[in-house]
């Protein structure tokens, strides 16, 4: 429901991603999304 939501226009879903990593940081990356309660984090985004 949320990504239709977003394909509609009426939510932008950028607005959740709280941290982004760079591919060779995926294992922080992931302690960071594993460990969500600690460290806030809502969407973790992995890039190049």
């Amino acid at each position: 429901m949320l990504a239709k939501t977003a394909q509609l226009g009426k939510f932008d879903p950028t607005r959740l991603i709280t941290n982004h990593f760079a591919l060779d940081l995926i294992l922080d990356a992931w302690d960071t999304f594993r460990r969500a309660a600690e460290t806030t984090a809502l969407k973790v985004i992995i890039g190049v």
